[in-house]
């Protein structure tokens, strides 16, 4: 059996690192939905215990939009 073993202040400090990682990259997406996503990363850290963060933030990147980057111009001849 795997184990994985953090103390309640580390937990919560990568609880907050993460979900203000996924809030902050949400809004810079134009996502409406950001604020949950980081919400349920927070909430996977503890329930269940390190895996529920892994699967949303692995669902979140999966469902992000692609960043809207700033047209480049072309050369023509």
């Amino acid at each position: 059996m795997v184990q994985i073993v953090l103390s309640w202040p580390l937990a919560v400090l990568l609880a907050l690192l993460g979900a203000a990682w996924i809030y902050s990259d949400g809004q810079k997406r134009n996502m409406e939905s950001a604020d949950m996503w980081a919400v349920g990363f927070f909430l996977g850290m503890f329930i269940p215990p390190i895996i529920g963060a892994v699967i949303v933030g692995v669902v979140f990147l999966w469902k992000r939009k692609p960043r809207q980057g700033s047209p480049q111009p072309v050369d023509q001849y």
